[in-house]
């Protein structure tokens, strides 16, 4: 009797222990698996990831991992202990965002469409340049450019591709990225943000990419390279609106709070909130205040 107590007493503790992990698969690309004894079991979209697992991620694969109310990304191929991630997620979680909520702090198609219409550096683009073999990358960068701001996504990803393709030029390079990120294709958005060579950008276009490769590395909760890249723009003093600034500081807000520098933190949040106070990441700025 003292037997089958003590085995279904194990037997409740274990079903606690696993129901209490709030951790499972939300998106994935590649693969993504789990230590299981000495070899490797593979995981699918919506099951649950014990707290202590070992996972691998492979073919240059993109994970994203929902840790109680947080997603995590994963975007690079490697091992990753859930305990780790946990922790990590944790530093950031006193903060009011919503970790679960897609972050799109970088989307503005009225921009664009101020660039298509003004063109890029001056050039033009018309129905005589193209299919002649003179184009040049800003031929295809200012018809995406155009499409892109109508939210013609696939059309407008076709002339950035080529863009890159042919000329290799970054800017096409990332405003692909925002189309692969408009249409769902994660794992090609998150490949082509890491492609791209700031030094390569044009300067109007710098602001909008440190957004979101800054956004793309808290996320993944790669705390230490998002600062590293959100105060070199600073640092270098690039073109930028109001709008993309407050953007900036509070990014590093959310990498330092993951550091747990909260001096750091404060300081970039507060930065963030007087910059324009009644902006929706103004308030969240606010509201990261008064949580730290």
């Amino acid at each position: 009797m003292k037997k089958t107590l003590a085995v279904l007493s194990l037997i409740f503790i274990l079903s606690f222990t696993l129901s209490a992990d709030d951790n499972s698969l939300d998106y994935l690309e590649g693969y993504l698996e789990f230590q299981s004894g000495s070899g490797w079991e593979e995981l699918y979209i919506g099951d649950a990831i014990a707290s202590d697992a070992l996972l691998r991620l492979s073919d240059n694969g993109y994970a994203e991992i929902l840790i109680g109310d947080a997603v995590v990304t994963l975007i690079k191929d490697g091992s990753y202990r859930m305990a780790d991630l946990i922790s990590d997620v944790a530093g950031i979680s006193n903060s009011t965002i919503d970790l679960k909520k897609k972050l799109t702090l970088s989307t503005d198609f009225e921009k664009w469409q101020q660039e298509a219409t003004m063109g890029v550096r001056g050039a033009e683009q018309s129905a005589d340049d193209l299919g002649t073999g003179m184009e040049d990358a800003y031929t295809y960068l200012n018809a995406g450019l155009e499409l892109l701001a109508e939210e013609k996504y696939n059309d407008a990803l076709v002339n950035f591709e080529e863009g890159w393709e042919f000329f290799e030029d970054d800017n096409c390079l990332f405003f692909s990225a925002v189309c692969y990120e408009a249409l769902g294709q994660k794992r090609a958005y998150a490949s082509s943000i890491q492609d791209v060579t700031v030094d390569y950008l044009d300067e109007e276009f710098v602001a909008a990419f440190i957004i979101r490769k800054g956004d793309l590395l808290m996320r993944s909760l790669s705390f230490e390279e998002a600062v590293s890249v959100l105060e070199n723009f600073n640092k270098n003093s690039f073109d930028s609106t109001t709008e993309e600034d407050q953007k900036i500081h509070y990014l590093l807000g959310k990498s330092y709070l993951g550091l747990n520098k909260s001096s750091m933190a404060r300081k970039e949040f507060n930065t963030s909130r007087e910059l324009d106070p009644n902006s929706e990441v103004g308030r969240m700025a606010a509201d990261a205040l008064n949580n730290l």
